[in-house]
């Protein structure tokens, strides 16, 4: 044992020296080399060559060696020489990393652009001899002015390459070869159209009288720069793409893409009917297929309701395409439903066909009804929802008629049913109200509210009989005839602050008084003139009169502008008087009194540009009269 430890090192020693043999191995190797026959061992330690030194000394570059020198080739930048490195890591783990200084500098011995370089970083982790057969290749196509056009083809395999120069060499072609073919008939650059055949090479598969005659069919039919992104569709057979194009043209699209050529025949042959008569939502694996399924539902649509095809496709949309769309119509038109209502509450054709059929067969259950256009509204609510309203309906009966209350509130209102069933299905607490809560409530809104107020607001039924009358009573006094159904649902404190600023503005304006009348009276003009103003910014009816007072004030009062200045320029009463203020006070403290007082109602922007050139100007008056 002792003579082993000591046989060991002797052999460890001389066999770890030669690095280029035993450089990262491990102990296991390092005994497995110890107990070799001196026969092996003298093979195995063969002195490196020169040009195997080399190598392993290239070897032995560190990352920043290695990045220092791709940055003195391509004279880039850190940034850059960092993607290249991340870019070919992989190749690394293989390669040496003088793999990737030789392929630049092979790449730029053949005039390929360093921006080549920096958009396609993986071409360097290519085998440089394998670059350079490509290289050598491309050098063969005829025809070429510019070699550096030809560098997306790098990126194609070798055989790719070799049969695309086998080809372009056999036939007889306008412009030399097949890229300067069609550059000349779509009248695009060479460089995108290389770019486009690099990506579908095997475009050079395709025979050559197939090829042209292809591409004059597509060009015949479709733009020339779609068809050089959609060089693929040039494999398929003529007769096909006669076909396909035809149909294409017949179709209702509107435009026609080269991809549509090369799309299943399902796009073609594909019955909407039996998709619809599934009842479920279809799923298309192609766009076009989807495009005609739209159309063909927008045009069924416009048939049917008689409508434009705008009003039918923002249907469409707002319906999302559902499936059951043109059933749903078919059905509703047979149960003699106005196409204008269909239109009007075109939500209810996204229900299930047999969920909108039971709702359809429980608003015929409802006693009284006149009309099934003046109910048809409540199918937007579910199944449950409605049979429980007609059964409350049903179970009810108000006023001599023994009408229902959607009838009730009709009749007294003055409104048409299909209205009032419309906004009695967004606010459904309406047939839960107790029945002479209802009936009360109702009275009193219109003895005190117009009726368009009443039905746009029907939160307020939900009160009862006596808070509405008490809070009706309390604006009466203050606003006299001039009552919203929000004042009886508002809180107090929103209520008497209403009422504390329509006391101000009555006591300013007087009984009956508008705030045109209000014009003439305090800035002393005529009815006439008053009423441009009104014209000019009719945002201003819409402020309340004690803002107005206070704009008014400030600005004749203390600032002694003229009323004139107020007629050229009405924007200054919807202004807040704060802001009006505090630009009119910076405006002095810089010497400027604006002659008009537009620059007040101006944006903060713009505002800031004109206090920053009037500055400007005053320090450059400055400069000239002191040196001056």
């Amino acid at each position: 044992m002792l003579r082993l430890l000591q046989f060991l090192p002797k052999k460890c020693s001389a066999l770890t020296s030669h690095r280029g043999f035993f450089a990262g191995s491990v102990n296991g190797g390092v005994l497995r080399h110890a107990f070799r026959t001196n026969d092996d061992v003298n093979k195995d330690d063969l002195q490196l060559s020169l040009d195997d030194s080399i190598s392993a000394a290239t070897a032995l570059w560190n990352k920043e060696e290695l990045l220092s020198r791709m940055k003195s080739l391509l004279n880039c930048s850190q940034e850059q020489s960092e993607i290249l490195y991340k870019a070919n890591k992989k190749a690394l783990r293989v390669f040496a990393p003088k793999l990737l200084t030789d392929n630049i500098e092979l790449l730029r011995a053949h005039g390929i652009e360093e921006k080549y370089i920096y958009d396609n970083p993986r071409v360097l982790s290519n085998p440089t001899d394998e670059l350079t057969k490509k290289l050598r290749l491309l050098h063969e196509l005829p025809a070429v002015d510019d070699f550096k056009m030809l560098s997306p083809f790098l990126k194609a395999s070798i055989n790719a390459i070799q049969h695309m120069i086998d080809v372009a060499k056999q036939e007889t072609i306008a412009g030399g070869n097949r890229i300067n073919y069609v550059s000349e008939r779509t009248g695009t650059d060479t460089v995108i159209v290389t770019k486009f055949f690099a990506s579908n090479i095997r475009i050079y598969r395709i025979a050559l009288d197939k090829f042209t005659s292809n591409l004059e069919i597509c060009l015949q039919h479709l733009e020339p720069a779609d068809v050089v992104r959609h060089l693929s569709v040039l494999a398929y057979a003529p007769a096909s793409i006669r076909e396909r194009l035809a149909a294409l043209k017949n179709s209702p699209l509107e435009t026609i893409k080269p991809w549509m050529v090369r799309v299943p025949d399902i796009a073609l042959s594909k019955s909407f009917e039996a998709v619809i008569e599934k009842g479920k939502q279809p799923v298309f694996k192609d766009n076009v297929t989807g495009i005609w399924f739209e159309t063909y539902v927008i045009k069924r649509m416009e048939a049917l309701l008689n409508c434009s095809e705008e009003t039918a496709k923002s249907i469409y949309d707002k319906c999302k395409g559902f499936v059951s769309l043109v059933d749903n119509i078919e059905f509703l038109l047979e149960k003699k439903i106005r196409p204008e209502a269909i239109v009007k509450h075109s939500l209810i054709l996204t229900t299930k066909r047999e969920d909108l059929h039971q709702k359809v067969a429980t608003l015929e259950t409802l006693q009284c009804l006149r009309n099934l256009n003046d109910v048809i509204p409540l199918c937007t609510l579910k199944v449950y929802q409605l049979r429980k309203i007609v059964s409350t309906l049903n179970n009810e009966q108000l006023g001599p008629g023994s009408t229902n209350r959607i009838y009730y509130f009709a009749d007294s209102t003055g409104f048409p049913p299909s209205e009032v069933t419309e906004q009695f299905a967004r606010r459904t607490f309406m047939f839960r109200l107790p029945k002479d809560s209802f009936l009360e409530n109702l009275k009193l809104f219109q003895q005190h509210m117009n009726r368009e107020d009443i039905l746009a607001d029907l939160w307020a039924f939900k009160y009862s009989p006596g808070i509405v009358a008490e809070r009706i009573e309390r604006a009466k006094q203050v606003r006299g005839k001039k009552l919203m159904p929000w004042m009886v649902r508002c809180p107090d404190v929103v209520l008497e602050k209403s009422l504390q600023l329509t006391k101000e503005s009555g006591l300013l304006l007087g009984e009956n008084e508008t705030i045109v009348e209000y014009f003439c009276k305090r800035l002393g003009f005529d009815r006439e003139v008053a009423n441009s103003i009104i014209l000019k910014a009719p945002s201003v009816r819409n402020v309340r009169i004690t803002k107005v007072k206070k704009v008014i004030d400030y600005l004749l009062d203390e600032l002694d502008y003229q009323p004139q200045d107020i007629a050229l320029n009405p924007r200054i009463l919807m202004h807040s008087l704060q802001t009006t203020k505090k630009r009119m006070n910076q405006l002095k403290e810089i010497g400027c009194r604006p002659k008009s007082l537009i620059i007040v109602c101006k944006s903060q922007r713009q505002y800031d540009l004109f206090v920053k050139e009037w500055v400007d100007s005053k320090e450059r008056i400055k400069k000239v009269k002191q040196y001056g």
